[in-house]
């Protein structure tokens, strides 16, 4: 994984587990978040210098960003949750902090 990666990952893991008992478990494809249910999930792309966050969260609920949320209902794709993150920097992960916070909130 690129250098740039894994500080980056740091710091969302630190994001995704802030909220008390999160359970982290490492899958063969990905990284799952979960409480009560899986929340998240977290997969590396390193070609393109980013991660991707798979979020419990209905897609319509919020005003999707073209390059940074897309919907990923009827789509199969590997993850749980309907609404794809893309994080590449800081300020990505920074803005996505509120759209993570809300599946933790519900669950």
């Amino acid at each position: 994984m690129p250098e740039c990666l894994r500080h980056l990952y740091a710091e969302l893991d630190e994001t995704l587990t802030v909220w008390g008992e999160v359970e982290v478990a490492s899958l063969r494809h990905c990284i799952a978040y979960r409480q009560l249910v899986n929340v998240a999930s977290v997969i590396f792309r390193p070609k393109h210098e980013g991660i991707l966050v798979y979020l419990r969260l209905d897609p319509d609920a919020i005003e999707l960003e073209k390059g940074f949320t897309r919907d990923m209902r009827g789509t199969g794709h590997i993850g749980t949750g309907d609404l794809e993150v893309r994080i590449v920097s800081a300020a990505d992960l920074e803005k996505a902090a509120p759209l993570i916070r809300r599946p933790f909130e519900a669950a």
